[in-house]
Order: structure tokens, then C-alpha cells, then sequence
């Protein structure tokens, strides 16, 4: 086995260099900026926890207990696992950070997760989200919210053709009942269910409605729907959610099928899906719901709760590399040895303007500078040489067209005005 392969990423792993990179840092500041408007604070869970923390919070019937999580001993012997999602995680913290009295809680955050599940095109076994949670909230209106949200971000990341898929798995009694005229159904049908679908129909019989099987698919499409079963105070919440989301004119689909791949949910659930690029079909690149029962479930009060998570890695399918694209860039280019220290000092003070990016390339020779900044797509060089510092003057050669400068334009600018100058021309 040669070195390059011996030391490859770890299947379903990679590596954000260069655009990846770039647009993996876009999007998370740009959610990160809408989540800060809608008054979300940021939140950091380690990425290792215990496994009990996810066996209760995702629920042991689920495929990522029982299939995709990776776990192991530690040394104590303690069984840890790495983060399949970021809920449970969050949830453990609010209460061993005794903030279940200090409500609401509003909280983002982002980062890697992991699942052992099959690779494919926007899926990975070290995947990207940014999630929110909204701790505190029994009103219809935290759930528009958090939907008006991400509504307002996919807008802003311009990405077209998105559906609002909505559903309600509506509260306790709705789904007990539910549940039994479910099952009674799919019955009839048990022996053409796939076998985790037989397996689930008597553990936990409204996952079926989850199945990626063809046939599963086939025989939930006529199954009763929840809708039928809700109780009244569960049909008034959803209604809600409805009709403020009608008046905002943020359109959706009801799904039926939409119950969500974790037990935790109760009332509304929802998935914003796009079209697979270059590819038929659709895929979710937001879901989620309210799950008013989890934190009790952790041993805390009983205290609702609604979030979603963004999958980073399909957004950067969606928004491409030109999302990731970088702002203007600038260099200050000292002609001689002797110019360095007044260069690098120049250099320093724009860096203080912000907005724009500035390089101080280290090349031997101005030539080699200059053909450095070409290469780079500099838009201007600042050039400091033993002439002008005498001046107290710099010289600004434009090497693409940025404002009223056209490629080529050389200025001369005082040395105590550069940052002004700069500063107009750019910003």
C-alpha cells in the first residue's frame, strides 16, 4: 500500500480546502448573522458525549442508535459516542448548566456530526449542520418563527426552487390513537414491508412512514392519515401555525409522510426541501420540529422546546463556489529590503479598515511581487520604495477596474491619507 493511500481521509470524510473552504465559512457566517437577528446566542457542545445522552434523547428504535452512531469504550470503560445530531446534545447542557429556570433560552450553533451511512453526493459520515433551539415556548408563533427564519435564509443565499414541506405528529393522545389505526393498517401489508419496516411495526410503527424503501413508500401512501386523529387542542396548534404562516405568504405543502427520523418530536414538523442538483428528485437542507417532551425525558422540568438544523454540506451544493467567493484583495509591495519595516507598518494600518483583504507577499524582487498579485487576482498594489517614503508618499497601481479606477491607473497618494483613500475606493 502506498503512503498516498495509507493516508487518505477516512471514507465518507474530507477535507474544505480552497472554494470548499470558502463557502463552508460564507454560509456558516451568514446563518450565523440571521440567527444573531432573530436573537439567538451562540451555544459550543463537545463533539464527544456519552451515549446515554443520545440513546434517550434520539430514542433506542432509531436507525441512528441502532445502525449509525460511532461509539466505543474509554478507558474508564464509559461507552462515548461522537455527535450523530446536535439536539440531544444541547438539551444535556441546559440542564447540567442549571438553566432550565432562566427561560427562554435561545440558541445556535454549528459543526461537524457524525453517522456510519452509506456515502453519497451531499451525505457524509462527518456532515456539516447549524442548528437552532428554542427553549421556553408553548406558542404556535415560536414555531413560525424559527420557519419564518430559514425562509429569510434561503432567500438570502439566493438558492431557487425550495418547498416547505409541513406536518403536525400532533401530542400525546393524538398519537397513541393514531398509532393504533396505523398499525391496523399496515398489518394487511406486513409481509411486503422491507425488515427493518416489519421490525419497526412493532416498536415504533409511525417510523415506517419514515422508510426510504420503494415499497414501504408504495403502501404508506395510502395509510390514514394523522391529520384524522388529531385532538382538538392538537388540530387548533397546527391551524395556527397555518394560517400565520398564510399571512406572512410563506407557501408550503402538507406532507403526511412527515413524521422526522427521531422519536422526540411532538405538534408541528417541517423539512425545507431543493432539487438535487443535476440530478432528479429532491432533498431536505432544513428540518425540524417541536419537541415539548425531551427535556423531561433528561430527568429536567417540563418545558417546550422547537429547533432545526441546516445541512451545511448540502447548502454548499446548492449555493456553489461563487458563494465563497472573496471581497476585494490589496498588497503593499516594499521595492527593497530597507522599505520593509515602512511597508509591513502600512500594511498593518489598512488592516485595521476591514472589509477588504490585505496581503504583504514576501517574493524576492518587485517583479516577483507584482507577478505574485496577478496570479492572486489582486485588484491594487500599494508600492513602497526609498523615493517615496522620502516623500512621505506611496504609489497605488490599480490592476483591475474598481470604482472610478480603471486596470492600470497609478495614483500617488500621501502616506498619512492611504487609509482614507483606500477606504473610498473599496468600500
Amino acid at each position: 500500500m502506498s503512503d498516498l493511500v495509507k493516508f487518505a481521509p477516512v471514507r465518507g470524510m474530507r477535507d474544505f480546502i480552497g472554494d470548499d473552504a470558502a463557502v463552508y465559512l460564507f454560509i456558516v457566517d451568514f446563518l450565523r448573522d440571521i440567527a444573531t437577528r432573530y436573537g439567538y446566542n451562540f451555544l459550543e457542545t463537545p463533539i464527544l458525549e456519552s451515549t446515554s445522552v443520545f440513546a434517550r434523547g434520539i430514542g433506542e428504535e432509531t436507525d441512528i442508535i441502532g445502525k449509525e452512531m460511532f461509539s466505543f469504550c474509554d478507558r474508564s470503560e464509559n461507552s462515548v459516542s461522537l455527535r450523530p445530531e446536535g439536539t440531544a446534545s444541547v438539551v444535556r447542557a441546559l440542564i447540567s448548566n442549571k438553566l432550565t429556570q432562566t427561560l427562554p433560552q435561545k440558541w445556535f450553533y454549528y459543526g461537524p456530526m457524525f453517522r456510519y451511512d452509506r456515502p453519497q453526493k451531499g451525505r457524509y459520515r462527518q456532515f456539516y449542520q447549524f442548528g437552532l433551539e428554542y427553549f421556553g415556548s408553548y406558542d404556535h408563533m415560536s414555531d413560525v418563527e424559527l420557519i419564518a427564519l430559514v425562509d429569510d435564509a434561503l432567500r438570502g443565499l439566493k438558492i431557487d426552487g425550495i418547498q416547505l414541506k409541513l406536518n403536525t405528529v400532533g401530542d400525546n393522545e393524538t398519537r397513541s390513537q393514531y398509532k393504533s389505526v396505523l398499525v391496523e393498517y399496515l398489518e394487511k401489508y406486513e409481509a411486503e414491508l422491507s425488515p427493518d419496516s416489519m421490525r419497526r411495526l412493532k416498536t415504533n410503527p409511525m417510523r415506517i412512514l419514515d422508510s426510504k424503501e420503494q415499497r414501504d413508500q408504495e403502501i404508506c401512501g395510502n395509510a390514514p392519515k394523522i391529520l384524522d386523529s388529531l385532538t382538538p387542542e392538537a388540530r387548533d396548534f397546527f391551524n395556527k401555525v397555518q394560517e400565520a404562516l398564510s399571512f406572512l405568504g410563506i407557501t408550503y405543502e402538507i406532507d403526511h409522510t412527515l413524521v422526522r427520523g427521531l422519536d422526540y418530536y411532538d405538534h408541528t414538523t417541517f423539512e425545507f426541501k431543493m432539487k438535487k442538483p443535476d440530478e432528479e428528485g429532491t432533498i431536505a437542507v432544513v428540518g425540524g420540529g417541536r419537541y415539548n417532551g425531551m427535556v423531561q425525558q433528561f430527568g429536567g422540568p417540563n418545558i417546550p422546546a422547537v429547533g432545526l438544523a441546516f445541512g451545511i454540506d448540502r447548502l454548499m451544493l446548492a449555493c456553489g463556489s461563487a458563494a465563497g467567493q472573496k471581497g476585494q484583495a490589496i498588497a503593499v509591495l516594499n521595492v527593497d529590503d530597507a522599505d520593509q519595516n515602512e511597508a509591513f507598518k502600512i500594511a498593518q494600518e489598512l488592516r485595521q479598515i476591514g472589509g477588504v483583504s490585505v496581503l504583504f507577499p514576501h517574493q524576492d524582487g518587485i517583479t516577483k511581487k507584482l507577478r505574485f498579485c496577478d496570479k492572486s487576482g489582486v485588484s491594487c498594489v500599494v508600492i513602497v520604495g526609498e523615493a517615496e517614503i522620502k516623500k512621505q508618499e506611496v504609489t497605488v497601481k490599480f490592476l483591475q477596474q474598481v470604482k472610478q479606477f480603471a486596470a492600470s491607473t497609478e495614483v500617488v497618494v500621501r502616506i498619512d491619507a492611504i487609509s482614507d483613500f483606500i477606504h473610498k475606493a473599496f468600500l
